[in-house]
């Protein structure tokens, strides 16, 4: 079965949902990824499944908030009800960022992970960058940037900029951590340490296509999500945004058809 190229709504998160859902259904996306945010209507179920009812594409992903969500609930509980309302609506996947440097890992791999891996869904951990601060993509971050780092935490997100901006070689990475890989999000990097970038596929210098031709090869069970940046995309301008949709959902597609 072909793997999935959906889009990730935070890679155009200063747009309103509908909107961003309506450019990738428009776009040919398999899917979508939503970005939870402070927003209710990145939370609420019945309103997500009327986005799935009126444009017909599936939502195959949650990514946790980065930050306080609309609950108003602490990071940990946040990630359990994710979990808990991906069962729900049948979403395979839910994206989670480990606690920053300075909160054990351990204690919370035993406590809301497990927890909330326990709603029968993949909670799939993510490589974060190893520096860089500001802005809704750089967290700054001292851990869990080497694929070493998540050997132990069961699934995992493999971001391709994340590596990038740790200087982490992105097809050892995959080798490190393939049996593991459940979820990757997609974009380019100029390999500049500390910038997490998320640039456009083939706009960086990344070996995506070598990338995306050994998940085709390893029987890779996920998605490839399609997360970038507004800018890159040509936001505000709505006819560029969707020619540079289009453009990279066809770098995808063509990489993995190896």
């Amino acid at each position: 079965m072909a793997i999935p190229v959906i889009f990730s709504t935070g890679s155009l998160y200063p747009f309103g949902l509908e909107r961003v859902y309506a450019w990738a259904s428009e776009a040919g996306f398999d899917g979508v990824e939503i970005m939870m945010d402070e927003r209710w209507d990145t939370h609420q179920e019945e309103y997500l499944r009327s986005l799935v009812g009126r444009h017909g594409v599936p939502i195959l992903a949650l990514h946790a908030p980065l930050y306080r969500g609309a609950w108003g609930l602490g990071p940990e509980e946040t990630l359990v009800r994710v979990a808990r309302l991906a069962a729900r609506m049948e979403v395979p996947t839910v994206v989670a960022h480990p606690p920053p440097p300075g909160r054990p890992l351990e204690r919370w791999k035993k406590g809301p992970l497990r927890e909330a891996r326990e709603h029968g869904v993949v909670v799939a951990v993510e490589n974060m960058p190893h520096s860089g601060a500001g802005g809704m993509f750089r967290v700054r971050r001292k851990s869990c940037y080497l694929p070493e780092h998540l050997a132990d935490v069961g699934e995992v997100t493999l971001d391709t900029s994340h590596a990038g901006a740790s200087k982490v070689d992105l097809l050892r990475a995959h080798s490190v951590l393939a049996t593991q890989l459940r979820h990757v999000h997609l974009s380019d990097s100029n390999l500049e340490a500390g910038r997490d970038e998320h640039r456009l596929p083939g706009k960086g210098r990344l070996p995506l296509r070598p990338f995306l031709a050994a998940l085709e090869a390893s029987g890779y069970p996920g998605a490839v999500s399609l997360e970038l940046k507004p800018w890159p995309l040509g936001a505000p301008d709505p006819e560029t945004i969707l020619k540079r949709m289009r453009a990279a959902l066809q770098f995808a597609r063509e990489g993995l058809d190896v």
